[in-house]
Formats: C-alpha cells, structure tokens, sequence
C-alpha cells in the first residue's frame, strides 16, 4: 500500500473514532507507530499490518535481539521458542498484565519456554490509566498498575533483576491533561520501592519526539521505541539508534515455526533488555559452547546459549562449538572452584564427591556423554586457573602435552 492510501486510511479510522499513529509527519520516510495493542479492547492494526512482510535468515535487515509476545502468541510451543534461540534471538519480552484486571492467560507458559530455550525473559506492562482525565487520577493509576505488574511479575518467579517494561500507547488518556512521563515515573517509583529497578519504556517514535514520553526525562537509552517503516528495514540504515531499543516489526516470519505467523521484532542497542548484544551465540540441539577468559587462562563449557552470551558480554571469547552432546548417557557433572574462580568437569562420582568435600560447589550436571568423538583431558600441574583443558583435537591434545601439560586421557564421549 503507498503512502498516500496509508493516510487515507488513517483518516478514515480517525473519522470511526479510532485514533492512529502515524509517522507521516516524524519521519522523512514512511513509517508507523504502532496502534493500540490492548488485550482488552481490539487493537486497530491496520497501519502496522501495512508494513511489508520480512523473513528471518536475510542479513540485510537489522539484526533480531528480542521478540514480544502476549496472549495473541498463545499459540507458540516450546519447539517454536528453541527455534527462536537457535536463529539468534536473545530475549523473550513477555506481557504479564494490563491495566489493575487483566493478567496474559499463557505469560506463565511463555516465561516457561524461553527460559527452557536459554533465552532471557523481561517482562511487559500495558499501561491504562484507567482513561484518566487528570494528573492526579493518572499517578494514582499508575500506582495501581504498577503494583498489579509486580505481583504478576514475583508469583511468576522474575526476580527483581528482570528488565520491567512499561507500555505507553493507550490513547483513551487525554494527553492535553495528563503528562504520560510524570505516569511513567510514578509508575517507575513504585516499582524500584519494591526492588524492581531496571524499568525500560515502550512508546512510539512519534510519541517520544513529541515529548509525550520525555527522553530527557526518563534516559534515551532506557527508551524502546516502536517504528515500522513502509519500505523493508535495513542493517546498513538503522533507525532510533540514539535510544536503547528499536523495534523494528511487527511482520517477521521466523523459519521452522509450528505455523506461519508474525512476530513483533526488536534490535537492542544498548543491552536495555539484558540479553547481550552483538553477534548471536546459538547452535542446534547439543552443542556445546567452548569458551576463554584470556584474564585467566579458563576455558569454559556450556550447552546454554544463554549463558555463554552472557560470559561474552563479561570479556570472554567465544572460540565456537566444542563438541555435540547426546540428550541422553552418562552425565558430566559441573564443579566450580569458588577461592580460584576455576570451572571443572568429571564423568567420576567419586571426583566430583572429593571435590565437594574441599570446598568447591557442585554445579549440576552439564551436559552428556556418548557417541564416538573422544574428549581428551589435559592438567596444566603450573596453573592456579584453566588448569584442565577439554578438547575433540589430537593436535591440540599432543601440543599441550608438549608444552608440560599432563595426559590425563579420554574424559568422555560427545557425537
């Protein structure tokens, strides 16, 4: 649809009673805030369902950080958020509540499986106001909501380090009488009087030009804004890059999904959403990520995604895929030396039981054993940290040895 019929079409909303945000006037380009995206009432997506169709996997678009969902995603599956993880998106931004009555019927499903996908989850709170048609009616609310998000927020398990995300578009406040960023702050102030300090705000990039939510005010880079432009996104003419966040879609159709349906998509600038950014780490079912700290010689082993993009973010360096591990076999337990910062990594209970009783702390069980490629294990008798290595290669195993480090043989097995 051109721009012009775009505009028309909003007029014509306009004229039902249905007011749309339109970047016709922000923006040199087309583009489209969102519109109302409510649980409670029908949300009018007619200017963001315009923007063009994009697919996952093309490499001219912004790279994809986050997804949000809410109760319209209640039909994604665990298998659909594994896929999301293994094409490179971070963080699940999941919508808990609405106003003081309304609660995501499936937001406990969805934490459920991003957090079984190694992604990490922030949460979402749609913001009423209750039509509130003056300042102080709209602080109250804001109060209430706020207080109503973080029930949500603790019953669900997220504790107070998750990013809390407030959901300014409703358009039945009269903004000539209520200051949305004096709500906003409000609503801020009661979470962090609760411990929920890291609050990011949603609005559209029309919404925050205007000042309507105050960057000034409330930090650019704890902004997310929402702009979808009629021509298809690019990574080489990124948008709203002076804020944390842009979301940058509401029309992405990711690869290997249980249906054919599209999601809300999100670069995250500034890590405003706590799940790193940059390159992606991800791999397929089993891989296991080997990775280095350069400040201490370690080298480190996960099959979370996760959490090796969270030791990126730390200054480690990722040295790619290690191994593949089977879902099932013998189990390799992971211990962590808490006085030298060391990781170490046993098939042996009886290893594991003697170093539990010198103090270190047993980590679980990290992966499994078995297929045909053999790990070799290598002890460097010199080093305080790093002092076992883990590797599938014979030439890495034999120039370790060369160097002084000791055989200790076969560890375990991967595939």
């Amino acid at each position: 649809m051109k721009k012009k019929s775009l505009l028309i079409l909003a007029a014509a909303l306009t004229a039902f009673g249905v007011t749309c945000l339109t970047g016709r006037s922000a923006h040199a380009e087309g583009s489209a805030d969102p519109s109302n995206r409510s649980d409670l009432v029908g949300g009018i997506q007619a200017l963001a369902d315009s923007v063009p169709n994009i697919f996952s996997g093309d490499t001219s678009l912004p790279r994809v950080d986050a997804v949000d969902v809410a109760s319209y995603q209640s039909w994604m599956t665990q298998a659909d958020f594994n896929q999301l993880r293994i094409q490179g998106v971070r963080t699940a931004i999941v919508k808990l509540t609405e106003g003081t009555s309304y609660d995501n019927p499936v937001a406990p499903k969805q934490i459920n499986f991003a957090a079984n996908a190694s992604m990490n989850v922030a949460a979402y709170h749609y913001l009423k106001l209750d039509d509130a048609k003056t300042q102080e009616v709209a602080n109250a609310e804001a109060v209430k909501e706020a207080q109503k998000f973080v029930n949500a927020a603790s019953y669900y398990g997220l504790g107070s380090s998750t990013v809390m995300i407030l959901d300014c578009e409703s358009n039945g406040v009269d903004r000539n009488k209520v200051d949305w960023t004096e709500a906003a702050e409000k609503f801020a102030d009661k979470l962090a009087s609760v411990g929920y300090t890291n609050v990011r705000y949603y609005a559209g990039a029309n919404w925050i030009k205007a000042k309507i939510i105050d960057p000034d005010v409330l930090g650019y880079k704890n902004i997310w804004a929402a702009q979808y432009l009629y021509d298809k996104p690019s990574a080489t003419n990124l948008k709203n890059t002076q804020y944390g966040a842009w979301q940058f879609s509401s029309r992405m159709y990711f690869k290997n999904m249980s249906q054919s349906r599209p999601l809300d998509v999100s670069i995250d600038y500034a890590n405003i959403f706590g799940g790193g950014t940059g390159p992606a780490i991800f791999g397929g079912p089993g891989s296991v990520f080997r990775l280095y700290n350069p400040n201490s010689g370690e080298h480190f082993y996960t099959e979370s995604a996760f959490e090796a993009n969270q030791d990126v973010i730390a200054g480690w360096k990722y040295e790619g895929i290690g191994w593949t591990a089977p879902d099932t076999g013998n189990e390799v337990y992971r211990l962590y030396n808490p006085n030298a910062g060391d990781h170490f990594y046993t098939m042996i209970p009886f290893e594991r039981d003697s170093l539990v009783k010198a103090g270190w702390n047993y980590e679980g069980v990290d992966f499994h054993s078995g297929g045909n490629t053999p790990l070799y294990r290598a002890y460097n008798p010199n080093a305080k940290t790093g002092a076992h290595n883990y590797t599938t290669s014979p030439f890495e195993q034999q120039n370790l040895l060369k160097a002084g480090w000791r055989d200790e043989g076969i560890a375990w097995y991967g595939k």
